[in-house]
């Protein structure tokens, strides 16, 4: 393990335009060493470069890699690492993308809800991972999410949910984030009236509304009134 992580460092070393190999002159192979050390020494890289770094790692390899060192531990929880984020939720083991681990999913809540602004939910046709995201919802009371989409990979997803479930949990992020501007949703069992109501809780900040596949919304002539106050209504 430790062999291939140098081997790693090595080739990231050698192809980096921005390090430059030190001219060693007379200098004695105990110096070169030493040196060398320095350079393959991951746990002395700048916060910046490790930011840097994780912000071009899937989730579960980032948790990973914040298991390293104590720096890298507080690189994984600087908030601008959690600004945008996707929660997978699928029931089947031959879906073709992983779910968000629970546990990981539970430290977001409990440590990155307030940092969320760019969040998506991408479920597979099951009821319970529907439903397991209206969970998710529900418990972020506190939270500053500008933009909000409910994906649908395949039907009927939230379809065969409660109406009342799933409208109480968009509640809870239409109340509680006083900077949401923008949704989407996807294959939902929201009608005219439950519509209405949560746009009647948003703080007036919501400037787009796109919906797919939403049997129970009527169409753009006949939405209340509070629903066509919103600059940008999309429904197919």
């Amino acid at each position: 393990m430790k062999r291939n992580r140098l081997s790693f460092m090595n080739k990231v070393l050698q192809s980096s335009p921005a390090v430059k190999q030190p001219k060693l002159g007379c200098h004695s192979s105990l110096s070169q060493t030493h040196m060398r050390a320095a350079l393959l020494d991951w746990g002395n890289l700048p916060h910046h470069v490790v930011l840097c770094i994780f912000q071009y790692l899937p989730l579960i390899d980032r948790a990973r890699a914040s298991s390293v060192c104590r720096r890298w531990n507080e690189v994984f929880h600087i908030p601008d690492l959690w600004r945008k984020f996707e929660f997978e939720l699928n029931q089947s083991a031959t879906s073709y993308f992983n779910s968000t681990h629970p546990d990981l999913i539970q430290q977001i809540i409990k440590k990155h809800a307030a940092h969320l602004q760019y969040v998506s939910f991408k479920v597979d046709s099951s009821t319970e991972s529907a439903e397991a995201a209206c969970g998710i919802l529900s418990q972020l009371v506190n939270c500053s999410i500008q933009t909000l989409g409910l994906i649908s990979t395949a039907k009927p997803s939230f379809l065969n949910m409660s109406k009342s479930h799933f409208v109480s949990a968009l509640r809870v992020l239409f109340v509680n984030s006083k900077s949401l501007s923008s949704i989407k949703i996807e294959d939902t069992p929201v009608d005219d009236p439950s519509l209405s109501i949560l746009v009647a809780n948003n703080s007036g900040t919501l400037r787009c509304l796109k919906m797919s596949s939403c049997p129970h919304v009527s169409s753009n002539g006949t939405w209340p009134t509070k629903i066509k106050t919103i600059p940008s209504l999309l429904w197919s």
